[in-house]
């Protein structure tokens, strides 16, 4: 073998030996700490104010409601349920009424004879349900709450009233 092919294998030998090392690096975030904060979800509804018309089947009554974002998270709108009169407050009016509620553009828009709910329910059921909307950080949007006697209502309705109907109105963070 001559002197250069044995510093060849040499340095092949050598060279596939190798060397092997993990590097590792690291830092600190600076001396200042960070603060979380959680949203706050706030939702208010103006009054509802009905027609005093007296109802009768086939009649339905409206009311606009404004419900604003006063929080700092959006909301989505939804219905989270209708308590109808129940014992001695229930009577065959009550369980006959359907409330229904609906987005509209405007106050003036909350008409009768507009679009059908987007939720409706009555004594014999009343599920949960969204509105279809999100409503932005200070923003307002305009519900139209409807209250209807059907048609098929039966006779023991006639002379009757109801109250303690209550509606809720949810918002929950988008």
């Amino acid at each position: 073998m001559t002197i250069a092919a044995a510093v060849v294998l040499i340095l092949t030998v050598t060279g596939i030996a190798g060397t092997q090392a993990t590097l590792r690096a690291s830092a600190s975030t600076s001396a200042r700490s960070v603060v979380l904060s959680a949203g706050t979800a706030d939702l208010s509804l103006t009054t509802l104010s009905l027609d005093t018309t007296a109802l009768y089947p086939g009649l339905t009554l409206v009311g606009a409601v404004t419900a604003s974002n006063t929080g700092n998270v959006p909301l989505k709108l939804g219905v989270a349920g209708l308590t109808m009169p129940s014992g001695s407050a229930a009577n065959a009016l009550s369980q006959s009424l359907v409330v229904g509620v609906r987005i509209v553009p405007s106050a003036s828009a909350c008409t009768a004879s507009a679009a059908t709910p987007t939720w409706s329910g009555s004594a014999a059921s009343a599920p949960a349900g969204t509105l279809g909307t999100t409503l932005p950080t200070a923003s307002s949007q305009v519900l139209c709450v409807s209250v209807s006697l059907p048609i098929a209502a039966p006779a023991a309705s006639q002379g009757q009233s109801a109250s303690g109907i209550r509606l809720r109105i949810s918002g929950t963070q988008a």
